[in-house]
């Protein structure tokens, strides 16, 4: 049972990291550091495994909020009526998305970066998946 519980919250975290795809970024100097207070443990290069639990934790919170906000607006642009609206629509839910990465302080960047380590390392996948089931 436990197994399919991940899995299904496992896809479920997969689907709201769609909402904010690497295109829609601005443009904006790459790298940095995902967490301020230990930046060595995730500067480009590190293992995934050093991703801090504080940075695991804020994009466990992101990418509920960033599911909740694809779950609101993914009817509303599916039934727009013209490509203007259904494009009005996307940028809504883009700018509300992103506010939501940045409410938990994390940049697109920062966001999408520990989205595509989470991809790659089961370990960090587990971690991020974990974060989102808390609730924290």
């Amino acid at each position: 049972m436990m197994g399919s519980r991940l899995g299904v919250a496992g896809a479920a975290l997969f689907v709201a990291m769609a909402a904010v795809p690497a295109a829609a970024q601005q443009p904006g100097p790459s790298g940095g550091t995902l967490d301020m207070t230990h930046p060595q443990a995730t500067a480009p290069g590190t293992p995934s495994a050093g991703v801090s639990d504080a940075v695991v934790v804020k994009t466990g919170a992101a990418v509920r909020r960033v599911a909740a906000i694809r779950q609101s607006y993914g009817p509303r642009i599916a039934a727009a009526g013209t490509d203007s609206e259904r494009q009005n629509l996307q940028q809504q839910a883009m700018a509300e998305a992103t506010k939501a990465i940045n409410d938990q302080g994390l940049s697109l960047d920062q966001y999408n970066h520990v989205i595509e380590m989470a991809q790659a390392d089961p370990a960090l996948g587990k971690r991020v998946v974990d974060a989102v089931q808390s609730g924290q």
